[in-house]
């Protein structure tokens, strides 16, 4: 059994959607409106999307404004000032007040049975969390790039410690962050934060307080592109990256430390959430074999490296690129003509 028994911090309202989708927005006016037509148009209708939009200063607004205007379901709220992407996130899961609640990113879309096949994944298994689906990457002009489940085996468990390892000595792109929430499961929790990473301990704070449901199709449409944070900010300069996630200056972690500091969050999550002795053993077993998994050790090391010498770290980030690129025309070589250059086939 899981050990988190949720009460209720909020007076139900029985005019309450049975679907809540947050859409936190910054200048997206590229995108955002796709984004938008992908919600309103899924087959499951009893829904609301809270549209959190951090003072745009491109047409983000007159877009989001119209389709308020139109379609009764959208509740657009414009930030006085720019709070920085974590507190909006954070904002769009508190004027929620659905039974399920799922962000969205702007520049993301969903298929139409989205909705739909999630809620019934939800429903069938009343102690499950959070429902993932399965995930179709495509790029700025919906062209798919590439198609897979996205499913975390071990996260199905009734094991606290068995979920919280499927999830922490997993590398993966956190699009699970963006699954269907029950949102009673997200009250208290460390929901988006103000630091970068904290959607992969959201997700890990999520597998100990309840077992995850899957819908394997292809449901979620994750766009790639160039301005994408992950690309544009988080990688480039992370003095830019913390003003990202929170305007105020308070975010509280650098990037210099990312590996480190999110093990250190992961121990906390286990002092605060699970309160059965033998499933907290279990978990700090799982924390102590996460140094052994998946390379994290060399990700602190190399942490370890650009804090004591950013320029020493960048030498080394450049020969491991130039290795990385003989190696592929070393491939690239060896193939044969009618295979080389046309890449793994879609979903592999």
């Amino acid at each position: 059994m899981t050990d988190f028994h949720p009460k209720p911090s909020f007076e139900p309202d029985p005019r309450a959607p049975l679907v809540s989708v947050g859409l936190p927005v910054f200048n997206g006016e590229a995108y955002v409106g796709r984004a938008i037509d992908s919600i309103l148009s899924q087959t499951l209708t009893d829904l609301e999307l809270v549209i959190c939009d951090n003072c745009s200063t491109d047409g983000t607004q007159a877009l989001c404004d119209a389709y308020a205007k139109a379609d009764p379901r959208v509740r657009y709220i414009r930030n006085p000032r720019n709070l920085g992407a974590g507190p909006n996130y954070d904002r769009c899961f508190h004027l929620a007040r659905g039974t399920y609640f799922k962000w969205a990113a702007h520049d993301d879309m969903m298929a139409p049975h989205y909705l739909e096949r999630a809620v019934a994944a939800l429903e069938a298994r009343p102690d499950a969390v959070l429902c993932t689906v399965g995930i179709r990457e495509i790029g700025p002009n919906e062209e798919t790039l590439r198609v897979f489940a996205n499913e975390f085996g071990r996260a199905t468990s009734r094991s606290v410690a068995t979920r919280f390892g499927g999830l922490i000595h997993t590398r993966h792109q956190c699009e699970d962050f963006f699954g269907l929430y029950r949102r009673q499961a997200l009250i208290g929790s460390g929901l988006h934060d103000n630091y970068s990473g904290s959607d992969r301990v959201l997700l890990a704070e999520m597998a100990l307080r309840g077992p995850w449901v899957s819908a394997p199709e292809p449901l979620f449409l994750h766009r790639e592109h160039d301005r994408r944070y992950t690309r544009a900010v988080l990688l480039v300069d992370p003095k830019q990256a913390a003003l990202w996630q929170d305007t105020s200056g308070r975010a509280r972690q650098r990037n210099t430390m990312f590996h480190w500091g999110i093990y250190r969050r992961y121990w906390r999550l286990v002092n605060k959430t699970v309160s059965s002795p033998a499933a907290r053993l279990g978990c700090y077993a799982q924390l102590l074999a996460w140094w052994g998994t998946d390379g994290h050790g060399g990700d602190v090391a190399r942490d370890i490296v650009r804090t004591m010498s950013p320029a020493l770290f960048q030498r080394m980030r450049i020969a491991k690129q130039a290795v990385l690129g003989m190696s592929r025309t070393v491939r690239r070589g060896s193939l044969p003509p009618t295979v080389a250059g046309s890449g793994a086939p879609l979903g592999e």
